[in-house]
């Protein structure tokens, strides 16, 4: 399961480096989808705010949404069968487990590793595109807890041919 973890915040820890330069045309995907974090303290600090990509892999039951913004990058990775179609929530944890699991992690290429969510709720359904919401807590520098709280909206996705998906 920790390889389904890796598989999905990859991306996430790469893409940091390349969010500052990325243009519409550089992506195989739609523009139009939008992927908000904020992390919610005295003041609330937007973390990521830009466009998304998600893809669902059928044979892995793995919707995976990424998320560049101008300082950090994010991912959530939810594992479902079938594509849920109306809104569904997910139980996030440090990685993906039984279908209903998620898992979430946000870096700043500046900041060091990726911090990975220990727990909240996302919440989704999928029509043409991803859109929902979630609620995480993700441990800071001093290992105390904060929340991120965010909205996906209209976020364009593909599934995945069986041949394509990554092997796990």
């Amino acid at each position: 399961m920790r390889r389904l973890l890796l598989a999905a915040a990859l991306p996430v820890l790469a893409g940091g480096a390349c969010s500052a330069g990325h243009r519409a045309g550089d992506s195989p995907f739609p523009v139009g989808g939008r992927f908000l974090a904020e992390q919610v303290a005295r003041r609330t600090t937007t973390l990521v705010n830009g466009p998304a990509w998600a893809t669902y892999c059928p044979s892995d039951s793995v919707l995976v949404i990424i998320a560049l913004g101008r300082t950090w990058s994010g991912g959530l990775a939810m594992r479902t069968f079938p594509l849920v179609a109306a809104p569904h929530e997910f139980q996030v944890q440090l990685s993906l487990d039984a279908v209903g699991t998620a898992t979430a992690a946000f870096r700043a290429p500046s900041a060091g590793p990726a911090r990975v969510a220990v727990g909240g709720t996302v919440q989704v359904a999928v029509t043409n595109a991803v859109s929902g919401r979630f609620d995480l807590a993700l441990p800071d520098s001093a290992k105390e807890h904060v929340s991120i709280r965010g909205t996906l909206t209209r976020i364009p996705f593909a599934v995945l041919p069986a041949a394509t998906c990554s092997p796990i």
